[in-house]
């Protein structure tokens, strides 16, 4: 049960997310750089790119409002497999979902007007975005879209834009950004499919572009991996079910004498501390970390030691050996901490030794990772996210390609779950079974049934049940084969 608030959480989002109420001739006198930023990235209508308004202004005005449905896809995936959807819900919400207003549709034209004075790329048009301010500011579209939570193969449609034209296609960059969140969702997961545990901590923050790009990822690492230690104290407090997680490094153990006094020190501090073992010779101190476990074990010190660098199976398997030989194999004591691991075949490697040296990895390996879980790898080629036009209001249409896994499938798509397959439909075909892309964006209404918490505790439980789907094939429906064909047929007329 919610308690009252005194702090107005709805005040401060419109306060914080709203353009300000700013001519484009003010803007330009400002010379805080930082300022500049904030202000041009709350201007929804700027969130395009000159791709998308040079078409719209290629297109003859009734054209232009004639429509349209965009089909959103990941044409591959990080382990050829599946790839996890995540942070649907947060793009729509962020820029779709608000009102649109005089304001920022002012700026914006200014801005475009500057830009045409200076012989750049200034394509705008006003009319069609003063369509939406009047109409409430909100933008006339339908969105159909799977959970955040859903396991999807490469080609199944991830989310559906119908509407007026442009307007339908026009936030095009930021749909495709949810490859990252997506990414490191998928990443985790099949991590987390290989150990089975929660044995994950991330320590990532330095390793991220910046902090945003950090807390958003502790989001779909938590959800997708159940990691809920990491070094991030902000992503900590943002993210609830974090909490903050940190040990000795190299700058602590090199501003004693001895690593002997660094390391009793330590002891002395601490309940609970992973002593660091490589900034010498790490074999010599794993020994010493053992000897220290034994000379403390009787005082509630709880030990572990870290290893970071040169051959991590290697020293995994010996520092398990020589626990025990010294008696000291309590999987809630003598943890070995393994960091500094750059590709998710290592962790395969090192889980395998590990249980081939008679050791169960579950009960002794912790692994602490950083650019591996937020960095490495996190680009839009990853999952090849494309977002393509599939229908007009005259005829179906899509892309076809040298490569023909990035053919686009014509039409406004839908995925249904039928006893012996996934198929990949037509919205309007009589519904069999459950479809997994629902409504979610409807003229300014949002249809979210959950709050944005509530959303990460539930989709711990549904990303489970969609992956077990994940065992069907995907095949199309006739209706969906027969137009594919079509489209193809007429393209390849068009080519010839």
């Amino acid at each position: 049960m919610k308690t009252a608030l005194k702090f107005d959480v709805e005040s401060y989002k419109e306060r914080q997310m709203s353009f300000p109420e700013i001519s484009f001739q003010e803007y330009r006198e400002i010379d805080d750089m930082e300022i500049r930023k904030e202000i041009a990235m709350k201007n929804k209508i700027l969130s395009t790119d000159a791709y998308n308004r040079t078409m719209t202004h290629l297109k003859w005005e009734e054209k232009a409002r004639s429509t349209e449905t965009y089909t959103l896809t990941f044409r591959k995936s990080p382990n050829s497999v599946f790839n996890i959807v995540y942070w649907v819900r947060n793009i729509i919400k962020k820029i779709i979902a608000k009102k649109f207003t005089q304001a920022e549709l002012d700026f914006a034209a200014d801005f475009y007007a500057e830009q045409n004075r200076i012989w750049a790329n200034g394509y705008f048009n006003k009319g069609l975005w003063q369509e939406v301010v009047d109409n409430w500011g909100y933008l006339p579209l339908e969105i159909m879209a799977v959970e955040d939570w859903a396991a999807l193969k490469p080609g199944e449609p991830i989310m559906s834009i119908t509407g007026p034209g442009e307007l339908a296609a026009v936030f095009e960059p930021e749909l495709l950004r949810i490859f990252f969140q997506s990414v490191i969702a998928t990443d985790m997961r099949y991590i987390e499919n290989i150990i089975w545990e929660w044995r994950v901590v991330e320590f990532g923050k330095r390793a991220s572009v910046n902090e945003q790009a950090h807390i958003d990822a502790m989001e779909a690492l938590y959800v997708w991996g159940w990691v809920v230690g990491t070094s991030n104290d902000i992503a900590a407090l943002a993210v609830p079910q974090l909490k903050a997680s940190g040990t000795t490094a190299h700058r602590y153990l090199a501003s004693y004498a001895t690593e002997d006094e660094a390391f009793r020190n330590a002891i002395e501090k601490a309940d609970k501390i992973a002593l660091l073992v490589d900034l010498v010779d790490s074999y010599k101190w794993i020994d010493k970390i053992i000897a220290l476990k034994k000379e403390y074990r009787e005082k509630w010190k709880v030990i572990f030691m870290r290893l970071d660098s040169w051959d991590l199976v290697d020293q995994a398997i010996y520092a398990l050996n020589r626990q025990k030989e010294a008696g000291l194999l309590d999987p809630n004591k003598d943890k070995i901490v393994v960091a500094d691991i750059s590709d998710v075949d290592k962790i395969r490697e090192i889980e395998a030794k590990v249980k081939d040296a008679w050791f169960e990895p579950k009960d002794f390996i912790v692994y602490w990772l950083g650019g591996l879980l937020v960095a490495r790898n996190k680009l839009r080629d990853a999952v090849s996210a494309g977002f393509k036009l599939t229908k007009t209001a005259e005829f179906d249409t899509g892309k076809l390609s040298n490569d023909a896994w990035k053919e686009a499938i014509p039409g406004k798509l839908n995925i249904e779950l039928r006893d012996s397959a996934r198929v990949i439909v037509q919205d309007d075909e009589e519904i069999l079974w459950e479809r997994l892309l629902k409504r979610v964006y409807l003229n300014g209404k949002t249809f979210f049934k959950w709050t944005d918490v509530e959303a990460m505790e539930n989709a711990r439980a549904m990303v489970i049940k969609s992956e077990k789907l994940l065992v069907l094939p995907t095949k199309k429906s006739e209706k969906t084969v027969r137009i594919q064909k079509e489209v193809k047929e007429r393209f390849m007329k068009i080519a010839a």
